[in-house]
């Protein structure tokens, strides 16, 4: 936004000797004379007892230099857009053979992409698409806000600029423009595992229109999963509409190493020391590449131990013995002064790292996907009715609920707005197992007359899928902590 910029009023200049005999008047005519005290306010300020004042002897106070910490900092941030991408350059070949076959050259296709959290998966996707010289359109659209996987046409158009008449023409539009526009455009589909629903049909429908003769559709989708296409989209090869695969493994020590310390150098300066000193970058990136390869939590653990380090240097500068003031101010300006005094050690990201991982329990909690963290919610919500007294045990091993009614809950935390669509009974019972697996829950049989969650009761009918049982393995307030950590699932808790 332009800054207007005011310019002084046209007010004729006068000199000192007619400046005091306006002083003199006002003083007899206050109400006389507005112009030429205006003029003497803003050349030399008056007093209470009307001595002038010149302005440029007055002291004024040293503004305090920001915290070196800061631009640091904002460099770790995970929404901070990385200065460069640092490996993957087998990734990035594979992206870049793809666009030159398809929207480059007017033509549609499809790629999948998967691989875990914090791989650089879009990232460098958006990169490629960045350093393109061809000129097309790109879209990015993330599946998770939306309810209905039918909703994704018309989420398409709309980040298109080409809003749909209606919900219930969106697909037909969408034909339209895929096969008739005169020029290639390239959309992503973030979370694409996110648009499962019964019969895949919306997934099968976007990529055999990326596959189409005429399709003007370069097709990407994102997602987790290694083996969605093979899993969900089984007849995508007998259509003859199987898209590239391009799987991100997780970052390695070296790999993690090299972009910490990238983004790093892009904030530094020139001839200072390093603020994080490099043994603790390696136990960083050591720590973190043995449990996920998450490039987030390495940036996480990184800036949460920069704050660390700059709190214990305040408290250091506090420390000063108060008395002495002058002691006091030269540590302090020494603090603002001297950044490379400032370090990041071992022990700071020795101690963020005790404190995020937590126990295994909180570790075992934090590694389940939506899906089952859904299903946790559901047990949560069923449970909550029957909260303990304190004549009774804690809510993890007294509440048993029925997998039907732990099942009809999860559909109806499904069907609330900005929720992913359920799966179906099946599904369900193998996420109830895997999650047994994980010693997060137990699945039992259940036994006549036992009492399930909400005062329901469950059948006592042999080899039934829902006639077993569910129970925590963990404790409950263990598992409200896990969910409260996703944004999207706190609200229900």
């Amino acid at each position: 936004m332009p800054v207007t910029r005011l310019s002084p009023t046209s007010v004729g200049r006068k000199t000192l000797s007619e400046v005091s005999t306006n002083i003199q008047q006002t003083s007899s005519s206050p109400l006389k004379q507005t112009t030429s005290t205006t003029t003497l306010k803003s050349t030399f300020p008056v007093t209470k007892h009307g001595s002038q004042v010149d302005v440029s002897k007055r002291s004024t106070k040293t503004k305090k230099t920001p915290s070196p910490f800061i631009a640091v900092k904002t460099a770790l941030h995970r929404s901070t857009a990385a200065p460069q991408i640092v490996g993957r350059e087998a990734e990035q070949n594979t992206i870049r053979k793809f666009l030159s076959t398809t929207v480059e050259k007017g033509c549609g296709g499809s790629m999948y992409v998967s691989g875990n959290p914090g791989t650089g998966k879009t990232a460098c996707l958006q990169a490629i698409i960045k350093q393109s010289s061809a000129g097309f359109a790109s879209v990015l659209v993330n599946c998770v806000p939306l309810t209905r996987p039918g909703q994704v046409y018309s989420a398409i158009l709309n980040a298109l600029d080409k809003p749909a008449e209606s919900a219930d023409s969106s697909l037909q539009e969408l034909q339209d423009l895929v096969l008739t526009s005169k020029n290639a455009f390239l959309v992503i589909l973030d979370e694409v595992d996110s648009l499962l629903g019964s019969r895949q049909e919306v997934l099968y429908r976007l990529f055999e229109l990326a596959a189409h003769t005429d399709s003007r559709l370069a097709l990407v989708g994102i997602a987790n999963a290694l083996d969605l296409t093979d899993r969900f989209l089984p007849r995508l090869q007998a259509r003859s509409c199987e898209p590239v695969l391009l799987n991100f493994n997780p970052y390695q020590v070296k790999d993690i190493v090299a972009i910490l310390q990238s983004r790093l150098d892009s904030v530094a300066t020139k001839g200072a020391d390093p603020i994080i000193q490099k043994a603790a970058l390696e136990l960083c990136a050591r720590k973190v590449a043995a449990t996920s390869g998450d490039l987030r939590k390495a940036l996480d653990v990184c800036r949460q131990a920069m704050e660390s380090a700059e709190a214990e240097s305040k408290r250091r500068a506090k420390s000063v013995d108060k008395e002495n003031a002058a002691a006091a101010a030269a540590a302090d300006a020494a603090q603002t002064q001297k950044p490379a005094s400032l370090k990041v050690t071992i022990m700071h990201i020795a101690k963020v790292l005790t404190s995020l991982n937590g126990s295994p329990i909180a570790q075992k909690l934090e590694a389940l996907n939506f899906q089952q963290k859904l299903v946790l919610c559901a047990y949560t919500s069923l449970a909550r009715t029957d909260a303990p007294t304190p004549h009774k045990r804690p809510a993890a091993a007294s509440n048993v609920i029925a997998v039907a009614s732990l099942y009809s809950e999860y559909v109806s935390i499904c069907s609330r707005p900005s929720m992913l669509a359920p799966v179906t009974r099946t599904e369900f019972l193998d996420l109830v197992s895997m999650m047994e697996t994980q010693g997060v829950v137990l699945v039992e049989a259940s036994k006549a007359g036992r009492r399930c969650g909400a005062g329901r009761r469950i059948a006592a009918t042999a080899g039934a899928a829902d006639d077993r049982a569910v129970r925590l393995a963990v404790d409950d307030a263990d598992v409200r902590r896990a969910l409260e950590k996703t944004q999207a699932l706190a609200p229900l808790l």
